[in-house]
């Protein structure tokens, strides 16, 4: 397969397949500097990946013009509701390097693989709480959410996931399309406001749910400006019930009907998910 060359602001990249030992292991120290990760048992072993490139699997790179390796994208073939995808468990980028479009480029090359192989989708499990994924994943790139895992992964350590349960959604990127259109962006007028917030101390904390009217066609599922503010400066007590507060309410729009199609960050500090009702 013929590397794909782009240019990121201000860097020649190539997106090419990881190759040999020595990359692999480039890939495991990735994974510690791009997520702070400190316990190595949640680091990809390098048999684990070169394993999963030989029976369809697919490890990408991004390498700058001195060929380092400077982002990274794990996917292994799954199946999802009877579908076959392609289940992308990990995207890295170096600290240094983030925030200038080189996770856009994995991703994109990703879902372009996976479409040759002829698989349905790009799946991949993110954090409900992080806006930046949220908006990236449902706002830039158009996935959908349907799906909300609890504690996915049991307890974890690293400077992400300390303090709460791992709860995901999972993003569903289908390949049909030869560029997908971005997702929704802008509230709608319609929208019901399911978690309702307050101010205290300078950061959002949850008021209360409210319930799904039968009729509703749209909902708005808000979360904080940044979680890793509530962690900081709030107390533990308030990150938790941000986090039940999802999950009780992402199962029950799922459960009526709900796809998460969108996410906004119009208002000021307000993020929220964007549902339409599709059953």
């Amino acid at each position: 397969m013929a590397p794909a060359v782009s240019h990121a602001p201000k860097m020649a990249l190539t997106i090419r397949d990881v190759r040999g030992a020595e990359e692999l292991r480039a890939c495991q120290e990735l994974q510690r500097r791009a997520w702070g990760i400190t316990e190595d048992g949640y680091v990809l072993p390098v048999a684990t990946m070169a394993g999963a490139q030989k029976v369809g699997g697919l490890i990408l790179g991004a390498f700058d013009a001195n060929q380092q390796l400077i982002g990274f994208a794990f996917a292994f073939l799954g199946r999802l509701q009877q579908r076959l995808i392609l289940y992308s468990q990990l995207t890295g980028v170096h600290p240094a390097h983030q925030s200038t479009g080189i996770g856009r480029m994995l991703k994109f090359e990703q879902r372009r693989r996976a479409r040759d192989m002829g698989l349905e989708a790009v799946v991949w499990a993110f954090d409900p709480l992080q806006a930046s994924n949220a908006a990236f994943n449902l706002g830039v790139l158009g996935a959908t959410c349907r799906t909300y895992e609890v504690d996915m992964y049991g307890s974890r350590t690293d400077a992400l996931n300390a303090g709460l349960a791992t709860d995901r959604l999972l993003a569903e990127w289908p390949t049909s399309a030869p560029e997908p259109a971005a997702g929704r962006t802008q509230p709608w007028s319609d929208g019901v406001e399911l978690i309702e917030t307050r101010v205290s101390h300078e950061l959002r904390e949850v008021d209360r749910i409210n319930p799904i009217p039968p009729q509703a066609s749209h909902v708005h599922v808000a979360i904080p400006w940044r979680i890793a503010d509530v962690k900081a400066y709030g107390p533990p007590s308030d990150a938790r019930e941000w986090q039940r507060a999802l999950r009780e309410t992402f199962q029950a729009a799922f459960d009526a009907g709900f796809v998460a199609v969108g996410f906004s960050r119009t208002e000021p500090h307000q993020p929220r998910y964007l549902l339409e009702r599709t059953a």
